[in-house]
């Protein structure tokens, strides 16, 4: 029997049957033929033994052999190499959607024998590699599966298409479309929060009238008692109480409500010293000295002045807090890649580490009468700025507040949350 030259395959020099040898040079001679069109397809013919789960070729075009840049007895090994996964593709009777499986190539191992099996059932085998190939992303892989038993042989006689351009626009087409969804999903969890917001507010309101009229009735209690008896302290409490109420509740009203930034040109220094200025009472009841420490030449903020004071504040008012005994708050104001920096240094008694991941979320506090909203609602309108706040133990002592803000925009923009 004439073996071609280059051949890479077994069948024709092995000792199989005669039937399958001829079977395999009529349709090498065939496929050679046919490559010599000029618009053909890259054509290849497989084998591997029903036992074994190794694949060789038999034949492989030379079209596909350019592309692979091997020896045809190489080729089996190579392909495998590049390909990153594999894509097939099925729909059912009645069934209008087509269900696309993707085996990255480090399961293509695993799943090899049941692929094999299945498409030695169907007869035929349709698949789609991505591959790791310059020029070359995508083959779409069409061939039809013959077994011959008596030789524990099966063929496979296959067709590769370069169909790049096709999955390209279709990639492209899935992440449009998953856009899509992500954008429907922020909006209906928008909806969601702002219905959640009117409904917070309204019970609010609804709260807030009865506590306000308690703490005026008890305040008028107050004045009909004498100051030193029983009665007087409990009604001292209860009016204490009914005012930290009414404090939680404004609170959470601002927290829930939407906000929309007005954006306006700050110096970082001017915007940090009114903020100090704000708190100039509470600094020196406490006897707590500040120091403000800033660089020449820090970049513009463009931001919402009035929010980011109150962002601020809430920063400070956290520091002021764990210094119950008096001490020192530093603030730093620095120029870093693209953003202000600026940090809050207090040097209180730090965070203890088994908080440390709650210590933004809403309603978390280990204050005796605090509402746990302070540092959440700073975190989240310097979220809304496009910043970040975070919170570390100081290098000896305390707490480091460390906010980033981008620097000015070329562009002002309004943005609602």
């Amino acid at each position: 029997m004439f073996i071609p030259e280059g051949y890479p395959g077994r069948i024709l020099s092995g000792s199989y049957s005669q039937a399958l040898r001829e079977h395999v040079q009529r349709s090498i001679e065939r496929l050679e033929n046919f490559e010599r069109l000029a618009l053909a397809p890259m054509v290849y013919v497989a084998a591997w033994r029903e036992q074994e789960k190794v694949i060789w070729y038999e034949f492989v075009g030379q079209r596909f052999l350019r592309l692979l840049d091997c020896p045809g007895n190489q080729a089996a090994s190579r392909f495998r190499s590049l390909v990153l996964d594999q894509r097939t593709y099925s729909s059912h009777v009645g069934d209008l959607d087509v269900h696309e499986v993707i085996i990255p190539s480090d399961h293509l191992r695993e799943e090899e024998d049941n692929l094999r099996r299945h498409r030695l059932q169907a007869g035929r085998m349709e698949a789609i590699y991505k591959m790791n190939l310059a020029g070359t992303s995508w083959l779409k892989d069409s061939s039809i599966l013959e077994t011959w038993p008596a030789d524990g042989i099966c063929l496979s006689f296959g067709c590769l298409l370069d169909v790049s351009k096709e999955m390209e626009q279709k990639d492209q087409i899935h992440r449009e479309n998953m856009v899509v969804q992500r954008d429907k999903s922020i909006l209906v969890a928008v909806e969601r929060t702002n219905a959640l917001n009117n409904m917070a507010t309204r019970l609010c309101h609804e709260i807030r009238n009865p506590i306000a009229s308690l703490g005026g009735l008890v305040k008028r209690l107050h004045t009909m008692c004498e100051l030193e008896t029983k009665m007087a302290r409990y009604l001292e409490v209860v009016e204490h109480e009914a005012v930290r109420l009414e404090k939680i509740l404004a609170g959470f009203v601002a927290y829930t409500r939407s906000l929309e930034l007005r954006r306006e040109t700050v110096e970082p220094r001017t915007l940090l010293s009114s903020v100090l200025c704000l708190l100039k009472t509470d600094l020196e009841r406490q006897g707590i000295e500040p120091f403000l420490h800033d660089q020449t030449d820090l970049p513009t903020l463009f931001i919402d002045r009035e929010l980011m004071e109150e962002a601020l504040l809430h920063v400070v008012k956290n520091g002021i807090e764990a210094l119950p005994g008096g001490g020192t708050i530093e603030c730093f104001l620095e120029r870093t890649e693209g953003a202000l920096r600026i940090r809050i240094l207090d040097h209180g008694a730090g965070i203890q580490e088994n908080i440390r991941a709650r210590i933004f979320e809403p309603f978390f506090t280990t204050k005796l009468y605090g509402a746990g909203l302070g540092l959440s609602m700073a975190d989240k309108i310097i979220q809304m700025h496009g910043g970040t706040l975070g919170l570390q133990a100081g290098q000896e002592q305390g707490t480091e507040a460390i906010i980033l803000l981008p620097e000015q925009e070329t562009t002002g923009r309004s943005t609602a949350l």
